[in-house]
């Protein structure tokens, strides 16, 4: 669906996906993860059906992921396969799932499929080795981590589907949700996987070739556990873990629905879910994003998340169209915490009478960062494959994530071979190779109105020396020799940043050009007299900027903005504010009325939904806010959001073309005034302590 934008008619309109309208999953989930090894002399003790049923009640969930096999290997219900955990004397997933089925909640269960340390024993040959021939095996007296199973073994695949055969067949369950499935790394050099590939005449040291193969593997896995579920319990919810890397595409269609697991407390940080988010809702299936009540991350026993923080993360997650999932971990007893679930239930009684205005809503998106890699990669994470040890696809993606998130830009990431149409904006990070396909592609979306940014390699037609814009006459003459080198602004730049020649952290690339164009050059590259190095330096770091050269550092024609220095990259790594006030500058010119101007606060997240009209409602917009406002903390801990300092008149201008009847925030329906305005609607929020959620409906006022 397209929505019309008051912006004098020469930009595309909105993209909204109609497929979130008809999207009916559960908005309130526990995963519960119960992993006890062998040490743990006794499980499930103290459980008691009706206190674990009540104590969800309590804490407003209305599903729930419980346990059938953990990553130790042991079942929790008398398997026929086993091995059943020895301190186990009960069916405890059945009688979890009773509980769950006389309260309504719905229920899944858990299934760890590659990593499994009683198999990894038992079965060496079922191990995925690595590039070195070691294998993912813990050291003699280490604790196992992920001990890596092969998919590429039948045989171990086999023996998967029959275990979820037994447990689907077995109890009355909602779905069943796959952890782990994920070719560690995405390769392995077992014997299978090096002769299936050397068979094919492939050489399977090659990160593509491997790639490739670990996709087509996890693929025919999915494939055959989603087919299998939906005929043994038809309607049944088929979930697998750690999916949002590259090529979901060709995946989601085997999955009802695309997890997000992302503790931010944990090693995911708080940029994970926003990246991956926006990655996985373009597929057209519901998505959930996870936290955790941990004070840090899985198995922090002890460890409890303030509920303010808890609540903040809450309204992230719901403001980009997702569902909830909280992480918590059942201690070996079986009884819940009913401290836990007091946290828990504070938060999601907010969000049970937030609902209304959450079932239906879709995001409303205006741009798009454009993304390529190797299959699998996780665009979510710094770095890039393991193998490469050089791609920061991660970075770049992260950098420019943030920086859309904090110019409030509403904003999908998405693959080459996406419709590049919908969006208004489209934003290449510093790694992106552009091939001719793709080169073609750009040039005609900006010959229908589309506006484009391009940053680093994404200027470069891939394999050659040339831009791939030719409207503006560059050529690419290498990496420059310094890092740092210097950005030397030109005069358009200077009634936002002032005159000096800033620090390109990262370096830059030499381009050469903007002959006859010198209105497109914002800025040049400077540089130092030297690299710093042992026999070339200069006090404490970097050799300080010498001269401005020829070449262009940030260039701007028409609808086309881009920067010869990797933004992306160079963001996230240093935070550097003039390389935000750059691009947002640039951005004012090739996309002059963004959906959300306001006056909060750079830590404040701003997201609109939209809900068409219904019986109980008529169409309307949600616009949600949200308070990142962080206490300082030492370099050793996490970030604490804790003690928000409230905002105050928070003006918000939303440019809609659209008739408001009324404004308020819910679920409180306190009315907010909404005024009209050149570019389309005007608010003002007098308080925002954590979140906020504002309501426009849409028709006349007074009607």
């Amino acid at each position: 669906m397209n929505t019309r934008i008051n912006d004098g008619g020469e930009q595309r309109p909105m993209w909204i996906d109609e497929r979130f309208y008809t999207r009916s999953h559960p908005w309130r989930k526990v995963h519960l993860d119960y992993h006890n090894s062998a040490y743990m002399p006794s499980v499930g003790e103290a459980f008691d059906a009706d206190e674990f049923g009540d104590r969800l009640v309590e804490g407003h969930v209305n599903s729930i992921v419980v346990f059938a096999k953990d990553m130790h290997g042991y079942f929790y219900y008398p398997s026929s396969y086993g091995p059943v955990h020895p301190g186990l004397k009960r069916d405890l997933l059945g009688e979890q799932v009773a509980a769950c089925r006389q309260r309504n909640i719905k229920v899944y269960a858990y299934y760890c499929v590659t990593w499994d340390n009683y198999l990894a024993e038992r079965h060496p040959e079922w191990l995925v080795f690595k590039r070195d021939r070691s294998t993912y095996l813990p050291a003699f007296g280490q604790p196992p981590s992920w001990t890596a199973l092969c998919l590429s073994h039948s045989d171990f695949v086999d023996t998967v589907l029959a275990h979820a055969h037994e447990i689907l067949t077995r109890y009355d369950l909602d779905g069943i949700w796959y952890d782990m499935p994920l070719p560690i790394d995405g390769e392995c050099f077992c014997s299978t996987c090096l002769t299936t590939l050397r068979d094919a005449g492939l050489d399977p040291f090659d990160i593509e070739v491997q790639r490739k193969h670990k996709q087509e593997l996890l693929v025919g896995f999915m494939r055959q556990a989603y087919n299998q579920a939906h005929e043994l319990r038809p309607g049944c919810q088929v979930d697998q873990n750690n999916q949002t890397r590259l090529g979901l595409g060709e995946r989601a269609i085997y999955m009802d629905n695309i997890d997000i697991e992302a503790l931010p407390t944990a090693m995911w940080g708080y940029l994970y879910f926003p990246a991956n988010v926006r990655y996985s809702r373009p597929f057209g299936i519901s998505v959930y994003g996870m936290t955790g009540r941990f004070h840090r991350s899985w198995a922090d026993f002890g460890g409890l998340k303030h509920p303010t923080q808890l609540r903040t993360e809450l309204a992230r997650i719901i403001a980009q169209g997702a569902q909830i999932t909280i992480g918590d971990q059942m201690p070996p007893s079986g009884r819940l915490d009913p401290a836990v679930y007091a946290t828990i239930g504070q938060a999601y009684a907010e969000i049970e009478r937030l609902e209304p205005y959450l079932v239906g809503a879709a995001p409303v998106v205006e741009a798009a960062i454009v993304v390529r890699g190797p299959l699998l990669d996780d665009i979510g994470r710094p770095g890039g494959s393991a193998a490469e040890g050089v791609s920061r696809l991660g970075e770049s993606v992260l950098g420019m994530v943030k920086l859309l998130v904090e110019l409030n830009i509403q904003f999908d990431i998405i693959e080459p071979d996406a419709e590049l149409e919908r969006y208004r904006l489209l934003v290449l990070p510093d790694t992106l190779s552009v091939d001719d396909a793709l080169a073609e592609r750009l040039r005609s979306y900006l010959a229908g109105g589309g506006a484009l940014f391009a940053s680093h390699e994404a200027l470069r037609l891939s394999g050659t020396t040339a831009s791939w814009f030719d409207e503006l006459p560059l050529t690419y003459e290498g990496e420059g020799p310094f890092v740092p080198s210097y950005l030397a602004c030109a005069e358009p730049l200077l009634d936002a940043i002032p005159n000096y020649e800033y620090a390109l952290y990262e370096g830059s690339a030499r381009w050469r050009g903007g002959s006859g164009r010198e209105e497109s050059v914002w800025a040049r590259l400077g540089e130092p007299l030297f690299q710093r190095a042992g026999n070339h330096y200069t006090s404490h770091a970097q050799t300080p900027f010498d001269h401005v050269t020829d070449y262009a550092a940030v260039v701007q024609q028409g609808n086309f903005a881009a920067t010869a220095f990797p933004l992306g990259t160079s963001y996230y790594t240093h935070g550097y504010w003039v390389y935000r006030e750059i691009f947002h500058r640039l951005l004012r010119e090739v996309l002059p009325a963004q959906l959300v101007e306001t006056n909060a606060p750079l830590s404040t997240e701003i997201s609109v939904t939209h809900q068409q009209a219904h019986a109980d409602h008529p169409e309307r917009w949600l616009i949600h806010i949200i308070n990142f406002s962080s206490n300082p903390r030492t370099p050793e801990h996490v970030e604490y959001y804790e003690d928000p300092i409230p905002l105050h008149d928070v003006r918000i201008d939303l440019a809609l073309d659209v008739p408001i009847a009324r404004a308020y925030t819910a679920p409180e329906q306190i009315t907010i005034p909404v005024e009209r305005i050149a570019g389309g609607v005007r608010i003002s929020v007098p308080r925002i302590d954590i979140s906020a959620v504002v309501v426009l409906e849409q028709g006349e006022a007074g009607g």
